[in-house]
């Protein structure tokens, strides 16, 4: 459950990474060596207690690193396997069990809540009913404000904690039962579906906890027992689980605030989460994170199909979209994580903290500079890739590309042009110069082993054989 949140800014390095993927797993000492400094100074910087950060590519760790401490009373080190609360990174638990009960025919996206939470009755400022769909409430578009009245003891708790920073044991989410009630006068804040930037939405942990509710019922189950048996056993999140509070048996990172005025950590108390679960109540680590981004380039993990990983990426259900990139961060006082992740090029990263305040941004710069140029591949320069006979897709029409005299050349239309070789035009587009001032431009496609396999030809599509 977000307390705060920053704007997107995402270097120009981001945008311009090369579509294609290198073999490379593993990075070189010297970016290692930047990126465990960087994890020790954003640490200091921001003044957490503790950082830690894992990034994967192509489902293997090939950075983690951790710095600071869990607990500085007890002075007990943060390492990758520590117990952070992920707060709204949850939603992304509670979009997946949303996409995995409409893949086994137990909901339908353009469904109604209301026919498994018949307590949820909404109308907008001018007191019209309405309905809303799980589609709605997963890309945070049913209009829904972003808490509901029933978060009114746990605003206040929050914001007297924040201006006075006096001692307070715990702050508390709604019970369910004081939830539910609150959902028989629940109110539209929004138009559905209003149109928004596509890195911005009208974000709602109302929403969610009640897209949770929705899906337990549904699921004719509980929905801690549903994300449970659903998503974390699946993917072997071995460390991942419900709770926002240590006990004995399950110890997590202690939060804390940092005062700048009496330059000293402060901290934070205890947040239980209630009927907030779906919104933003779930522990993990750096390591079962890895598991998760990991999952996202991985249809075969038996949660999600291929489809369904695209469908969430492509349609923001849980992801907030910023393109190259998708990501979800999560905070509340004492806590503040994020997970980023690159489908293209099967990248992603975790980090997590135990301080209420911390800006994401320049760490994500940070680590995009360091780690895209290593991954990214080069543009295909080598001619002889390009070489081959490429079929019309779907109809019986073919071209070839062949090399002479160390050059490129094309059959199409070769009763028509003058011969003369292609030239590079951009990253993997070639052209001829044509007639009467019009080119042929050919526009090629690489597969995840970067060979070229598809050509954009004519606004057609060529398959190359």
């Amino acid at each position: 459950m977000a307390i705060k949140h920053y704007p997107s800014i995402l270097l120009l390095v981001l945008l311009l990474a090369s579509n294609t993927l290198s073999a490379q797993t593993t990075l070189s000492d010297s970016i290692s060596t930047q990126l465990k400094a960087g994890v020790k100074g954003f640490q200091e910087r921001y003044h957490s207690p503790s950082l830690v950060l894992i990034i994967v590519h192509k489902g293997k760790v090939i950075f983690s690193d951790a710095s600071g401490y869990a607990d500085l009373e007890k002075k007990v080190p943060a390492s990758v396997d520590t117990k952070y609360q992920i707060q709204s990174i949850t939603k992304m638990f509670t979009a997946t069990l949303a996409m995995n009960l409409w893949e086994k025919g137990v909901i339908r996206l353009d469904g109604e809540v209301s026919k498994f939470v018949p307590e949820y009755r909404i109308t907008d400022l001018e007191g019209k009913h309405g309905k809303t769909t799980f589609l709605e409430l997963a890309t945070h578009n049913a209009g829904l404000p972003r808490n509901s009245q029933a978060d009114i003891e746990f605003a206040k708790q929050a914001d007297t904690w924040m201006l006075t920073n006096k001692e307070m044991a715990s702050i508390k989410a709604p019970s369910m039962d004081e939830f539910l009630k609150s959902l028989r006068s629940a109110k539209r804040e929004y138009p559905e579906y209003e149109l928004k930037p596509q890195d911005s939405r009208q974000y709602s942990n109302m929403g969610y906890a009640l897209l949770g509710i929705g899906l337990g019922r549904a699921a004719k189950t509980s929905y801690q027992d549903a994300v449970l048996n659903r998503i974390i056993r699946p993917l072997h999140l071995n460390n991942t689980g419900f709770g926002t509070v240590s006990d004995q048996d399950n110890m997590l990172a202690s939060g804390y605030s940092y005062s700048n005025k009496e330059k000293k950590f402060i901290k934070t108390p205890d947040y239980y989460a209630n009927a907030m679960a779906p919104a933003g109540g779930i522990y993990s680590t750096a390591t079962d994170l890895a598991k998760f981004i990991s999952a996202q380039f991985n249809p075969e993990n038996g949660v999600l199909s291929e489809k369904s990983i695209r469908m969430m990426q492509a349609l923001g259900i849980g992801w907030q979209r910023s393109y190259p990139y998708v990501k979800h961060e999560g905070a509340m006082l004492g806590a503040r994580t994020e997970i980023v992740v690159h489908p293209k090029l099967e990248l992603g990263w975790a980090v997590l903290t135990n301080v209420t305040d911390l800006d994401f941004n320049r760490i994500n710069e940070y680590i995009s500079s360091l780690v895209l140029p290593q991954l990214a591949e080069k543009p295909v320069s080598d001619l002889n890739q390009y070489v081959g006979t490429y079929s019309l897709a779907g109809g019986s029409d073919s071209i070839k590309l062949y090399l002479k005299d160390g050059k490129l050349y094309s059959t199409y239309l070769e009763d028509v042009l003058p011969l003369q070789p292609l030239i590079f035009s951009g990253n993997n587009s070639l052209k001829s110069d044509g007639l009467n001032g019009h080119e042929i431009n050919y526009n090629f496609l690489t597969d995840k082993n970067s060979n070229v396999s598809v050509l954009n030809l004519s606004q057609l599509m060529w398959i190359k054989q």
